[in-house]
């Protein structure tokens, strides 16, 4: 394992592009300009297409070449940020049948996305006696503390789908400032440069404020006439009941709103019906994150949302589960990070549903740990 300043595992190649933009009273003939569909709202649509097709490329999960000896007798806890998230039921899920497959002691305790809870469930570990803690979009912040507690009992702890902190001994951490770009992107080129956005975000987790913030910063650049008209902070706990009214409220006083960017795939299926329902539902598309099934569906469907930047979050599970092994076999060697790979995807390059990433890496990672054993 190479320190937190390499990356061990490849995520997607994103080309350094430069893209042209064409704003009002740029250069260009007179032609060109008066092509454009309005002023300054005018994209490069060839390079944006350019741009889209690499951020569509099929993942190749990749899988280490080899194991360290399987552990025996150890016991791990799974803690995934709430159960109720798609997404981290899918990583936490993954990390249990692959850590089951080891003959580990398994338990999953879910805070529900209480940080008091998640504090709770940390120290449950260390009464527990477990060997490891492998979260799901864990903020360091908020238990900061119990993980101290969890460290000073021998405990190893992994983490993934949150921006990098070392006070985990490995994370699997997704790039948030690509995952912004390939929707202002996709944005863009979809509106011709005329989105009119809503955009929903939740500051309790720190992965989310920094695709908020990534798509925020990319949007001029990539489509300078696209506006975001309003921004709504919520909370998980509030997605099904708080989440659908504030966004009615906002589209009945914007009916100029084309587009709603979601921060995460559950938001759009708690509004969707909502959106559905308002005076121009017809006209809005939505775009949300992680590959969760209902949101891939919704796509297929053409009911709303039309991308997603997804995530293989069952292969994040086994790929946790075997950074714990290595850490069971040689110790914490300092703060350990593993790019999370990620592609754009719409209903052109929609995978086969149900989706948990497009290569076989689960085989791989059995044969492995077989030959380990």
């Amino acid at each position: 394992m190479k320190s937190s300043s390499r990356h061990l595992l490849g995520l997607l190649a994103v080309p350094a592009l430069a893209l042209s933009l064409a704003a009002c009273g740029g250069s260009g003939d007179a032609a060109s300009t008066s092509e454009a569909t309005a002023g300054s709202a005018a994209v490069d649509t060839a390079a944006l297409e350019t741009m889209l097709a690499d951020f569509q490329k099929p993942l190749e999960e990749e899988v280490p070449t080899d194991s360290a000896p399987i552990a025996e007798g150890k016991s791990i806890v799974v803690i995934p940020c709430t159960y109720s998230s798609e997404a981290c039921a899918r990583g936490a899920d993954a990390a249990m049948e692959a850590a089951g497959s080891l003959g580990w002691e398994t338990r999953m305790i879910d805070p529900a996305g209480n940080p008091e809870k998640a504090r709770q469930a940390v120290e449950q570990a260390i009464q527990l006696d477990a060997d490891g803690i492998i979260f799901t979009a864990a903020v360091g912040d908020q238990i900061e503390g119990a993980l101290q507690q969890a460290r000073d009992a021998g405990i190893f702890l992994v983490n993934s789908m949150s921006p990098a902190d070392d006070r985990f001994d490995v994370e699997v951490v997704p790039d948030e400032d690509v995952s912004g770009k390939m929707m202002a992107a996709a944005i863009a080129n979809d509106s011709n440069g005329e989105a009119k956005i809503l955009v929903t975000t939740d500051p309790a987790f720190p992965s989310i404020t920094a695709r908020t913030e990534a798509f925020t910063k990319w949007l001029p650049e990539l489509c300078p006439g696209c506006e975001i008209v309003e921004t709504l902070e919520t909370q998980m706990s509030q997605l099904q009941s708080g989440l659908p009214p504030q966004i009615q409220a906002t589209l009945t006083a914007n009916p100029n709103i084309n587009y709603i960017w979601t921060h995460t795939g559950a938001a759009v299926v708690s509004s969707q019906a909502t959106v559905a329902r308002s005076a121009n539902g017809d006209t809005i598309k939505m775009v949300s994150y992680d590959g969760n099934s209902a949101n891939l569906a919704l796509i297929k469907d053409g009911k709303s949302q039309f991308a997603d930047v997804i995530k293989p979050m069952e292969h994040t599970g086994y790929l946790s589960v075997h950074e714990m092994n290595k850490l069971f076999a040689n110790g914490a060697s300092g703060h350990q990070i593993i790019e999370m790979p990620k592609r754009l995807v719409v209903a052109d390059t929609l995978p086969e549903l149900p989706w948990t990433g497009d290569s076989d890496w689960k085989s791989s990672f059995t044969k492995m740990w077989e030959n380990a054993g």
